[in-house]
């Protein structure tokens, strides 16, 4: 990470031509004694340079658009080169995930092979830090820091708090713990890092035969899917139409998937699972990872016999829906599946509500079911868990906002369910315990509309973050002194911090500041001169926020 300086010009009155060189050195003078001041007692800008806090902070990345589904997601660059030739990888620092690979993959529809070498590298976010935020009261849990290396005190990190000073502090199973009680994230914390698994706002539109929605109606479900979203018509027959998720993917993995057969066909030899990733053990056909089109039309063309046909079929279907892990599109593609996830937000706009039934909104939370019931004919949220009859949680249902519409978060993350309306959670976290590591889900999400017509924009499912441990798996636990604190990166996987340190500990006196905004972190523009491409960097005005 290096230290840029910025400044803001003040406009003046016009000066007289003869003095217009004194007073442009006067002001040059007056501005460069400000910002010195303004930097020693206030505060000071810092580039970031690595991923570990990804996608919250950026480090050197590139914006790539999928050329399927257009979604926009940032994969993270090695600070000390530019441009990557196809087919070469090359080595980047541990603590940054953007090492150089030819190519990415989309992570809300899959696509692979996108060739991100062709596109400009940007700049890291920059950030505003308030050198004085800690003089009066020690960080928070969850707050985002900047402090000293304590092994190198020219270098400064970026992390977020995790454990505060006296605690004993764990991680097990992806979630933190202190001094044995589950460390809860509040809403505002959770959609700040929330990271996306899948945008229904962005469609594949290949003609590929690997890949279906994600989102679908069962069968014979009221819901019809537009580019706009998804619509319900009521039928009044009182039946609940769901419109179900199922993570699917296009290839890899390592899932497990089963499906019946009572034998194989004579003709066809077994396959070799030293070569394929199909095995027949009676009565069932086992596959590992995606069995792709390619392989099902491979293996049905060496038997007509219909059983066989039918559990290829099948096979396929079934295959392609994979467990949700802690996958990110900042990092590099791996080989190898990551964590199973079970905390997960479910986010849509809520419209054109007719009629006096419900929504259910589901949420798989692993060891647990919920269900969120949005009455609108008793005007009323109930929450049901584990289809127990007793809501454990009601609220009065919160008018529309002012374009008749209603914005809905519905999270279990960190073993606890929230519900929030237009950015408001309706009750008071309900807390929940998990049993042991979390169970891979394929189906984590549905909605459900019953004598209700509707219509769902932005629907998005989001996952917490998983926080691995490191060096060992399973669970790692720390004794802080009485005035240091653990801090973690958010970008869990790729992240050096308090989890590999010879020492976890981050001083008190190493801490340098809070990050107030991020600032004119630049993007790449492109024009064309004379047959030849020239780049040229511009402030990313969409991207000027407060840090959470």
């Amino acid at each position: 990470m290096s230290v840029f300086h910025s400044s803001d010009c003040v406009s003046r009155a016009t000066p007289e031509p003869e003095s217009l060189l004194r007073h442009i050195i006067e002001s040059f003078v007056l501005l460069a004694v400000a910002v010195t001041l303004f930097r020693t007692f206030a505060a000071e800008g810092y580039l970031i340079s690595t991923g570990s806090m990804a996608p919250t902070l950026l480090g050197y990345h590139r914006r790539v658009t999928c050329p399927d589904c257009q979604h926009l997601f940032a994969r993270g660059a090695a600070f000390d080169r530019d441009v990557q030739p196809p087919g070469e990888t090359a080595l980047a620092d541990f603590d940054d995930p953007g090492i150089e690979q030819s190519f990415s993959h989309c992570p809300n529809c899959g696509r692979s092979q996108i060739a991100s070498w062709q596109v400009p590298r940007n700049e890291g976010d920059q950030l505003l830090v308030h050198k004085h935020a800690y003089e009066l009261r020690d960080p928070r849990r969850w707050e985002v820091i900047v402090f000293r290396n304590p092994a190198d005190p020219r270098q400064a990190y970026v992390k977020r708090v995790a454990g505060l000073p006296g605690e004993r502090f764990s991680i097990e199973h992806g979630e933190v713990s202190a001094n044995g009680q589950l460390c809860r994230k509040p809403y505002e914390v959770q959609q700040a890092m929330r990271i996306l698994v899948s945008d229904a706002t962005r469609l594949s539109q290949e003609n590929d035969a690997d890949w279906r929605p994600r989102w679908t109606p069962e069968e014979n479900s009221n819901w019809i899917s537009s580019a706009a979203g998804f619509t319900v018509e009521s039928s009044n027959d009182g039946q609940t139409h769901w419109l179900n998720y199922r993570h699917w993917i296009r290839t890899g993995g390592h899932h497990e998937t089963t499906v019946p057969l009572s034998a194989w066909p004579d003709e066809v030899e077994q396959p070799n699972p030293s070569f394929e990733n199909i095995v027949y053990a009676y009565p069932t056909l086992i596959g590992t990872g995606v069995f792709t089109d390619v392989d099902r039309k491979r293996w049905k063309m060496r038997s007509d016999d219909p059983d066989y046909q039918m559990a290829l079929d099948q096979l396929f279907e079934q295959s392609h829906v994979a467990p949700v892990t802690d996958e990110c599109g900042y990092n590099a593609p791996t080989s190898a599946d990551g964590y199973p996830v079970n905390d997960f937000m479910v986010s849509f706009r809520l419209s054109n509500v007719e009629g006096e039934g419900g929504l259910a909104v589901h949420l798989n939370g692993g060891s647990h079911q919920f269900l969120a019931i949005l009455d609108f004919r008793e005007r009323k949220i109930d929450l049901i868990q584990d289809q127990n009859p007793q809501p454990v949680a009601t609220a009065p249902l919160p008018e529309a906002s002012e374009d008749s519409s209603w914005d809905v978060d519905f999270s279990c993350f960190d073993s606890q369910i929230i519900l929030a309306i237009n950015g408001i959670p309706v009750w008071e976290p309900v807390l929940f315990t998990r049993d042991g590591a979390p169970i891979p889900l394929r189906e984590p999400t549905r909605l459900g509309a019953v004598d209700l017509s509707c219509r769902i924009e932005n629907l998005r499912l989001y996952r917490d973050v998983y926080y691995t441990p490191k060096p060992n798996p399973g669970k790692a636990s720390f004794e802080l002194s009485n005035d240091a604190f653990f801090v973690l990166g958010d970008n869990s996987p790729v992240s050096v911090d308090s989890r590999v340190w010879d020492d976890p500990e981050v001083p008190r006196d190493a801490l340098i500041g809070k990050p107030l905004v991020v600032h004119l972190p630049s993007k790449q523009a492109q024009v064309s001169w004379n047959g030849a491409k020239r780049f040229f960097r511009i402030p990313d005005f969409g991207r000027v926020r407060f840090v959470k």
